[in-house]
């Protein structure tokens, strides 16, 4: 039975840009997206896998730098004599001056460079993998791959299910369900979805892991690495959590709170209930009296030590005089 680690969309030399973000707080955040590769290679170790795979977008190009390039192939060292393949997505392209182009990479590293598909034996499972060569990619590649049985092969991909693709951005190498069936792999190892996605039992077998850890509000939860484990029975998957990073966004209606001693005395409340490793997101909500003014700033540095990250975001309505006393000067006096 062979063992493959799988993992993708790392996104290592990210921007973390964002409303209120400080520089500290990104570079925290780069430097924790580097632990998480430290620990994805611990996780392979530890439990003797057979094979990594990477599915893309294990780094920026138009941000990464020199170190980035010997970090990963240090820490890919390590997995020697494993293979580690990568299949480049469309955030880490296989292009000239990129990291996969000038790098000296380990021998146990193999990346497939080229916009076709190319096998690869290890650990006595084929891998059919193909690459981005530019950051759009709007070909079908799936659609090419017609392998025959019996049904041993993976294929390693950086691609958007079409069925569930954001309008406007998921249409790199774009694919169907049906595109995975015909295809004739065992199992489809992906990249590109940030969320954790297992096909369900009876369903043509693929999944995207997700990111290891999450990259904004827009995936909040826990993440994960997938370990596929390859016998006669076929392909199992297993989500394997590695993430230590979590986003949480809160809303508070304000309309009941009308000052910011009471929005201090829930935002306390928040970070007792909350992981201290949690970003946080408070989004006030509401009506606010005629008056009352919200000051986020303040807000963050009253509440600082409270969390390890804080954003507010203020989307109240302030009431005028008319609307907190309509009848205040129509109705008698007594």
């Amino acid at each position: 039975m062979a063992r493959i680690l799988h993992f993708a969309d790392l996104h290592l030399d990210r921007s973390f840009a964002g409303p209120g973000m400080t520089t500290a707080e990104a570079d925290r955040r780069r430097t924790e997206l580097r632990a998480a590769l430290i620990r994805i290679v611990d996780y392979a170790l530890d439990f003797d896998v057979d094979l990594v795979t990477v599915g893309g977008d294990l780094y920026e190009h138009d941000r990464t730098t020199s170190d980035t390039g010997r970090f990963v192939a240090q820490q890919f060292q390590r997995l020697a004599p494993r293979k580690v393949l990568v299949a480049p997505g469309n955030h880490d392209p296989f292009v000239a001056g990129s990291l996969y182009d000038r790098v000296h990479w380990p021998e146990n590293v193999h990346v497939f460079g080229q916009a076709g598909w190319s096998p690869l034996e290890a650990a006595g499972v084929t891998v059919w993998g193909a690459g981005h060569t530019g950051p759009a990619l709007r070909k079908n590649l799936l659609r090419e791959l017609r392998l025959t049985a019996p049904r041993t092969a993976v294929a390693l991909l950086h691609a958007a299910d079409i069925a569930t693709a954001r309008s406007g951005r998921d249409d790199h190498c774009p694919f169907d369900v049906a595109d995975i069936e015909r295809c004739g792999a065992a199992f489809v190892l992906l990249g590109h979805d940030h969320r954790l996605r297992v096909s369900p039992p009876g369903a043509p077998g693929y999944a995207y892991p997700g990111s290891p850890e999450p990259l904004g509000f827009f995936t909040e939860g826990p993440h994960y690495v997938l370990l596929l484990s390859m016998n006669g029975q076929g392909p199992c998957a297993e989500p394997i959590e590695i993430s230590q990073v979590t986003y949480r966004t809160a809303h508070l209606d304000v309309t009941p709170h009308s000052s910011p001693h009471a929005i201090l005395g829930w935002l306390h409340d928040l970070a007792r209930d909350l992981s201290p490793r949690a970003i946080v997101r408070a989004v006030l909500t509401g009506q606010r009296p005629p008056g009352l003014h919200l000051d986020a700033a303040h807000l963050r540095t009253a509440a600082a030590g409270w969390f390890r990250y804080l954003e507010i975001v203020d989307a109240t309505i302030e009431l005028s005089a008319r609307e907190v006393a309509p009848c205040e000067s129509a109705c008698p006096a007594g």
